[in-house]
């Protein structure tokens, strides 16, 4: 039986700190730049949603580009050190631009790619843990590793927020790009080079092509709902709680913080439990949240209620990169980036929900909104629980 401490070896260490680079300016980029186009350009909640559905289509496109690609190719390396180079021109024109079109075109072309990349960092770790790891350890090395891209998250945002209020915007994200050049220079020189693994298993549900389709459309719900909470909350503690923007940082901080935990304990559970019942749970925890964000007329409550952000994050985003891959078993590359074509579609669900009810009902509004749109999710992937458990009793 392999060790524990297999899952801690130096080229799984590797692994794990290029995801945790990756997260860590992805988090000081993507909760800012609401903010970002909002002050720099003077721009609407309509022109700010504009802003990331069009970032979020030709992410769509990216990924599921590298994700066939990477298949197809005996490496995925290239395809991950390209996508730092590219956040790091992307970061580059923020730093300099004053044109909200300008920045719209690195956001939709470079920034786009960088975000593309993240799923084939994933897809390169699930070979990795394919070619040495024992099946039974995949679902809690995956949950380690989102882990550790979730640690980035609990000082990302805050130190970004700071960073800006310091030195602005344009020498932040000048030294967020230099971070991205260098973090490409490690994983071109460091990531370990992985053989890939033919796989035959199939999750619990079967390769069953309606229960891909309804993940599908669940988790973008999901990830929509999670957009708009992270475009909304800067604008909304400064317009309807009347407190500085800083304050969503710090807020996002202790959801990620809670997150690290619950991402272990889920991968824990993911090795004695079927996946699609355990991500159910993500799925109802958000919707307390974004109630309770509805009903808030105080920042501190934010707080306690980051608990259900966690939840949501710890168990969909935890586990689901580990059920999409199961899903497509010879197919991981386009598994990883459909998954994270999620995140994307959930991207435009949320810039949608910013630029149709923020500007119509204003900020707080929209938390009810994104509870509503939670409340299908969970009755999709409930749908799915069960149908899973009944072919689990018939075989």
């Amino acid at each position: 039986m392999i060790s524990k401490k297999n899952l801690f070896t130096l080229p799984a260490s590797i692994i794990y700190l290029n995801s945790t680079i990756q997260a860590l300016l992805f988090a000081l980029v993507l909760p800012t730049l609401s903010y970002y186009v909002a002050k720099e350009f003077e721009t609407n909640a309509l022109w700010i949603g504009i802003f990331f559905v069009l970032t979020a289509i030709t992410g769509i496109f990216f990924s599921q580009l590298l994700g066939n690609w990477s298949d197809k190719l005996p490496d995925r390396r290239p395809l991950i050190i390209l996508g730092m180079f590219s956040g790091t021109i992307a970061c580059l024109i923020f730093s300099i631009s004053n044109s909200f079109t300008i920045s719209l075109i690195s956001a939709i072309t470079f920034f786009s790619l960088a975000f593309a990349s993240i799923g084939q960092t994933f897809a390169h770790a699930r070979d990795y843990a394919d070619k040495h790891l024992q099946a039974r350890d995949i679902v809690m090395f995956n949950s380690v590793l989102r882990a550790f891209a979730a640690f980035a998250w609990v000082a990302g945002p805050a130190l970004g927020y700071i960073s800006i209020d310091i030195i602005g915007f344009d020498q932040h994200y000048f030294i967020v790009a230099s971070l991205y050049f260098l973090g490409g220079l490690m994983a071109w020189w460091c990531l370990p080079k992985v053989c890939k693994v033919v796989q035959s298993t199939h999750i619990e549900t079967g390769d069953n092509n309606q229960v891909i389709i309804l993940a599908i459309i669940a988790f973008a719900l999901l990830f929509g709902c999670n957009q708009t909470y992270i475009i909304a909350l800067p604008l909304y503690i400064t317009q309807e709680l009347g407190v500085d923007a800083s304050w969503s940082g710090w807020i996002m901080g202790t959801a990620a913080a809670i997150e690290i935990p619950i991402m272990i304990f889920a991968g824990w559970l993911g090795t004695r439990f079927a996946l699609s019942s355990l991500i159910c749970i993500g799925a109802i925890a958000p919707i307390f949240l974004y109630m309770g964000v509805w009903l808030a007329d105080e920042v501190w409550v934010l707080f306690p209620l980051q608990i259900g952000n966690a939840l949501m994050i710890g168990f969909i985003a935890g586990l689901g990169m580990t059920w999409f891959q199961d899903l497509m078993p010879n197919r991981i590359g386009a598994a990883s980036s459909l998954f994270w074509n999620t995140t994307n579609m959930g991207n435009i669900i949320g810039a949608v929900v910013i630029a149709v009810f923020a500007q119509w009902l204003g900020y707080r509004d929209v938390y009810l909104i994104n509870a509503i749109i939670a409340g299908i999710a969970t009755l999709l992937l409930l749908y799915i629980a069960c149908k899973a458990n009944k072919n689990l009793k018939t075989k």
